[in-house]
């Protein structure tokens, strides 16, 4: 073999040598990690989520099947939440928008207030809310989570150029109706589950940036049907300034609101 041919052999040896471990990825990185380990990665990001931006574009439709009086037998909604948040201790402040008016918004741990946008006075909804506590316009809470790694059997991953997702369905009646409030509680506007239903689904999608584990979104698709209702709903929130240090000021008047 001539020296020109050798050196030629070399060079592609080495050129293969340096794509495999480009392709291989350093230990830790996204290239490196096994399909539970990506999983592990996505759920610690949505845990270790201490505070940033938020943005809420959720759709609902749902029908009453007997609707009481003064109830809207049919709801088709664009609602939307805009703001800021910060975990340990809670606290959530921003403007929701029902599609019928401007709301600002504040949530704490075991509290919830609203007032419209621009009026002075706020109202103390804690005692309505108590019956879905984990109702709260922040993506996903920590123990939507925390179900999540028991469910980790089921859960897909799909790639995209800069950011992996997160899949988990369910079509289980019983299970959504023993833990639907908290698993879509963070969507706010999403389904009641019960165990009355007749047929539920949900889908959740929890999307991871590659560099840095970085949650950037959550996206819910849900369906319900019982004997009282059917319910249509699509649930985005994108979040924005991750762990950057945003802070949450209680607002005025809080501690003089009005329970409604």
């Amino acid at each position: 073999m001539t020296g020109y041919k050798k050196r030629t052999v070399i060079l592609i040896i080495g050129l293969i040598a340096l794509l495999g471990l480009a392709g291989c990825g350093k230990k830790g990185e996204y290239g490196s990690l096994s399909e539970e380990e990506k999983i592990d990665k996505g759920l610690d990001a949505f845990e270790h989520l201490k505070n940033g931006k938020i943005e809420m574009k959720n759709h609902l439709k749902y029908e009453l099947k007997s609707p009481q009086e003064g109830q809207e037998s049919k709801v088709d909604a664009n609602l939307t939440f805009k703001g800021d948040f910060e975990e340990s201790p809670d606290h959530l402040l921003g403007v929701y928008d029902n599609g019928k008016g401007k709301y600002d918004y504040y949530h704490d741990a075991v509290s919830e207030f609203s007032k419209p946008v621009g009026a002075a006075e706020w109202t103390n909804n804690t005692e309505g809310a108590k019956k879905r506590h984990y109702n709260q316009p922040n993506g996903i809470s920590r123990e939507a989570i925390e179900f999540l790694r028991t469910k980790k059997k089921d859960i897909k991953v799909t790639d995209d150029k800069d950011s992996f997702t997160l899949v988990y369905e369910t079509d289980d009646v019983k299970l959504l109706g023993a833990n639907g409030d908290f698993l879509v509680g963070g969507s706010y506007n999403g389904p009641i589950y019960t165990d009355n239903d007749t047929n539920d689904k949900v889908k959740i999608e929890l999307t991871v940036s590659k560099k840095g584990f970085k949650p950037m979104s959550v996206k819910y698709t849900c369906e319900q049907e019982s004997p009282q209702i059917t319910v249509n709903f699509k649930g985005n929130f994108k979040y924005s300034k991750q762990n950057s240090g945003v802070r949450v000021e209680v607002p005025s008047g809080i501690s003089s609101a009005a329970s409604r």
